[in-house]
């Protein structure tokens, strides 16, 4: 070994004991604030986290939660305490108990005993730990359909219907009707009963369906909207209460007496054999929907059936009357299909339980000013009919008739809306959006009257006039809903064109 290489050596050797000097700190100097040692340490340590540390829970319940193991060691977790007879919320006689036994609750919840404890009630994963926001059944369970669980019923936890306990409450800080904690006497409830309700059983509904009753619901279980409001309202594919099965069977008895009587002419110079027309009408359609005078219709469709291009023509007064009540209608109808639609194929979906809720904003605000539109183009009608009364306006009886039952459906609709807002205790902020019903409920609430065994009333009387103006479609003047458009297409089809309409 050559000079250099042992000088090297020993260069190193000392350039490194000599850095080790450097950054050593005696052990009893630790903690000397008068040290630079210390505070450059103290300066660059990082800020602790805004968090609880880590439990238990954390480790060894989420990442194997749904597995056998997983399942079997949360609930075990859970019961070490919840299977205890003092353990309670709260202290003293007013404590709620919280006493939940494994017998118990695999008896009651038989399909839930294979489902880890925390795998619904998610804000509990720490011990000790608050629940604020209960059981997430929303993680598992869909949205009811309108049917069985109609829009009212949009506000209402899971708990409040499907467990046994009887006592409801409306939280007044969002709303909600909740499962209570104490009865109506004020006498704490056990919290943790976990025993399913028949919810097909009437005394679940009158945990909130009385007299008197604290969470603001009708004082009776009216049925759900049927299948023919779906016109003006966001309703389900099910006919509802019988007068509306009845309404709909005179309805279908209508359009077929309707259809016969277009039959009754000539069909391309067949005048006697019914199936001949029948054929020949078939043929014409399908070689019409399969030529270039598809897209004519179409063009016909959007501006004269749609846009009331002919009406517009003869008198624009008569089309703003006209387009108010056709147009509102036309509008509302094509709401409550879309979402009648869309909630069927996606009851999860943020923007269909948004349209089928009528606290929310968008929905509110629309059906009140639809409603308000319609309401107009009556009321400017009525006024055109009996009071100006020009010479080239007959007023018949069929008209007088259909707009008596539009017009009662619609104020019938606001005085709903009215008593609906006194009823379930809407909030101001909310209401408001329903601008119309909201200040009739200003006036109704002038009232002493107990508006929970009335809402009931009202909500029958406008399912009838209802169910009376579907039965009358087909067969009063409103009928042109159906003739008029037929007659715009089979005169471009046919090349025959009316110079006036009549």
């Amino acid at each position: 070994m050559n000079i250099k290489t042992i000088g090297s050596i020993i260069v190193g050797g000392a350039l490194m004991v000599f850095m080790a000097a450097l950054n050593y700190t005696p052990a009893f100097a630790t903690n000397l604030p008068d040290l630079k040692t210390a505070k450059v340490i103290e300066e660059t340590r990082p800020e602790p986290l805004a968090q609880e540390p880590l439990v238990c829970l954390d480790c060894h319940r989420k990442p194997n939660i749904h597995t056998n193991e997983g399942i079997i060691a949360s609930q075990t977790f859970c019961y070490d305490c919840h299977k205890k007879a003092d353990i309670k919320k709260g202290s003293g006689p007013k404590g709620t108990t919280l006493q939940i036994t494994p017998d118990t609750f695999n008896k009651n919840q038989p399909d839930h005993g294979f489902i880890a404890c925390i795998n619904c009630h998610t804000d509990v994963a720490r011990s000790p730990h608050k629940t604020e926001t209960g059981a997430t059944c929303m993680e598992c369970h869909p949205h009811h359909s309108e049917g069985p669980a109609n829009e009212p019923h949009l506000r209402v936890s899971c708990q409040a219907c499907h467990f046994q306990s009887k006592f409801v409450r409306l939280d007044p800080k969002d709303n909600r009707i909740k499962l209570a904690h104490m009865d109506y006497e004020s006498t704490p409830i056990s919290l943790s009963g976990h025993t399913l309700a028949d919810v097909e059983d009437e005394e679940t509904c009158k945990k909130c369906h009385f007299k008197k009753n604290p969470v603001g619901a009708p004082s009776a279980v009216l049925p759900s909207k049927s299948a023919l409001c779906i016109l003006c309202h966001n309703s389900p594919l099910a006919m509802g209460h019988p007068v509306f099965g009845f309404a709909g069977l005179i309805f279908v008895v209508g359009i077929f007496m309707m259809i016969a009587f277009w039959f009754k002419g000539s069909v391309k110079g067949e005048e006697k054999s019914l199936h001949r027309k029948i054929s020949l009408s078939s043929e014409s359609i399908w070689n019409t929907i399969f030529s270039k005078q598809f897209f004519s219709l179409i063009k016909i469709f959007i501006l004269d059936v749609l846009f009331q291009r002919r009406i517009l023509k003869e008198s624009v007064s008569r089309w703003s009357m006209h387009s108010l009540i056709f147009t509102a209608i036309l509008l509302r109808f094509g709401l409550s299909l879309f979402t009648a639609i869309g909630f069927y194929f996606n009851p999860e979906a943020s923007l269909m339980t948004a349209l089928i809720d009528k606290n929310h904003w968008f929905t509110a605000f629309s059906n009140d000013l639809l409603g308000l539109f319609i309401l107009l183009g009556i009321v400017w009608a009525v006024v055109k009919r009996f009071i100006v009364k020009p010479d080239y306006v007959v007023s018949e009886y069929q008209d007088n008739i259909t707009l008596i039952l539009i017009g009662s459906l619609v104020l019938l609709g606001f005085f709903l809306e009215g008593a609906r807002i006194i009823v379930t205790m809407i909030p101001c902020g909310t209401a408001a959006y329903s601008f119309v019903g909201y200040m009739v409920s200003r006036v109704l609430s002038a009232f002493p009257f107990d508006w929970a065994s009335i809402y009931p009333l009202m909500w029958y009387v406008h399912g009838v006039v209802a169910a009376v103006f579907i039965a009358w479609l087909p067969f009063g003047k409103m009928r042109h809903i159906f003739n008029t458009p037929l007659t715009y297409f089979i005169e471009a089809v046919d090349g025959v064109k009316k110079k006036k309409r009549v």
